[in-house]
């Protein structure tokens, strides 16, 4: 196997921990991980030794070097296998979908090698101190624990884009790239309600604070709200010019945010369809947004790597967060309690900061390809991240230390969310299927 070393300028960044390294090195740091492959395969293997030795019971073992020093001197005789990053600019929604379908499959196809790599140093390196059998075991019974499917639903005949649980907990809905949006009993599975009319993919939903209506995002340029006992549409907004990706329901229910692919995020009365601002901050398409829990302000993200917070009412911008250079936004979560914003992308990294202060307070980086979903749990305690990596994670969101992998599904993990009571999870993939397991936790 071949393993080409880090580039050199980088290698001492690279090995220190995260905590030891400045704002503006963990910026430029991850800046250029995302454009070098070898950089990026050498950070993954100093992650996952990482996490091999926080397992482990023996604290002299986290003295070890991190694996890619070990593997610097690897043959690199033979070829090196580059894992180009999926570009998320495309010039229409056309190529957009064809490009996600292609690259999903790109994505499938690949198989690292150089995964194994770690696995053969970190076996070395236990059975030097006799612990291997037992480093074997823990992983095996005490280490991540993996989340517990109780249903998955199937009825879906594409992606399963977007997810929202209803208040009471008894019922969820999810939206597709088979355009439809279907409403299912959360105990049994049993459909409840199809609705059709959007004629492109389901992008978002939200399901309104009361319980009665549901509002749907889609690829057609609109936003509708409708009854969830009938499926009959009460209101269509079509303030937008291209694409609408993303959504959210104020907590009074009083209004709806709607970001697009035309750069806008648009705030418009829920049940009148009336515009009441539109917000240009961000200067790429808009990916993901979110309302802080007393409604004054939304946090949106998207292309353009930033994060912008707002006041709701006037569009004046109050902060600006830089995710990571050349990066994309895709996920964002607001705290219960208002202070935090969760914030994930295509830098592979969940980054958790001040809501008020914009700094930086925690970096979570289990997931291996990009965070395109980020739900909190409703008392606050911990965070949910779906990936590309076929995972959802949920780990601690004052810490960082995982606490569950849940990895029923097959393909990428493109929406999720907690039960209102936060005992179970619902997630929704790109292998159609939507399945709600227990959190664990």
């Amino acid at each position: 196997m071949s393993h080409h070393p880090p580039c050199s300028q980088w290698a001492e960044k690279l090995a220190l921990k995260r905590s030891d390294l400045s704002v503006a090195e963990q910026v430029a740091l991850d800046a250029h991980v995302g454009q070098c492959s070898a950089c990026q395969a050498a950070q993954e293997e100093y992650h996952f030794l990482d996490a091999a030795l926080r397992t482990l019971p023996d604290p002299t073992m986290r003295a070890f070097p991190r694996i890619a020093l070990l593997l610097e001197d690897f043959d690199t005789t033979s070829l090196h296998e580059e894992d180009e990053p999926l570009q998320k600019s495309f010039t229409n929604s056309r190529r957009h979908q064809q490009t996600r379908r292609e690259g999903n499959k790109q994505m499938k196809s690949r198989r690292r090698s150089r995964e194994l790599i770690p696995l053969l140093v970190v076996a070395c390196l236990l059975l030097c101190f006799g612990l291997a059998g037992g480093y074997y075991s823990m992983l095996s019974s005490t280490g991540r624990a993996s989340g517990t499917a109780r249903l998955t639903y199937l009825k879906h005949t594409d992606f399963v884009s977007a997810l929202a649980w209803s208040p009471d907990g008894t019922e969820v809905a999810t939206g597709s790239w088979d355009h439809t949006v279907q409403v299912w009993n959360a105990k049994t599975g049993a459909l409840i309600t199809t609705y059709t009319d959007h004629t492109e993919n389901v992008s978002a939903l939200a399901w309104s604070p009361d319980g009665a209506y549901i509002a749907s995002a889609s690829w057609d340029h609109t936003v509708r709200v409708w009854e969830v006992l009938t499926g009959r549409t009460v209101e269509t907004y079509s303030g937008h010019t291209e694409e609408v990706s993303t959504l959210a329901w104020s907590h009074n229910g009083q209004e709806i945010a709607s970001g697009s692919w035309d750069h806008t995020v648009q705030v418009w009365q829920a049940h009148t369809g009336l515009h009441l601002l539109t917000y240009a901050g961000n200067h790429d398409f808009v990916n993901t947004l979110a309302w802080s829990p007393d409604n004054t302000e939304i946090v949106s993200g998207g292309l353009d790597s930033k994060v912008m917070l707002w006041n709701a009412q006037t569009g004046h911008t109050i902060l600006t967060y830089n995710y990571a250079l050349s990066t994309s936004v895709d996920a964002l979560a607001w705290s219960p309690n208002g202070k935090q914003i969760a914030t994930g992308g295509s830098n592979t990294t969940v980054q958790v900061w001040n809501a008020q202060s914009g700094q930086l307070e925690l970096t979570y980086r289990g997931h291996t390809k990009d965070v395109d979903a980020l739900a909190w749990s409703p008392d606050g305690k911990n965070i949910a991240s779906g990936s590309w990596d076929h995972t959802v994670q949920v780990w601690d969101a004052s810490t960082g230390s995982p606490l569950l992998t849940y990895q029923g599904h097959t393909d990428l993990v493109d929406a999720l969310v907690w039960s209102p009571n936060g005992k179970e999870i619902a997630s929704g993939s790109w292998d159609h299927t939507a399945q709600i397991w227990e959190a664990g936790t």
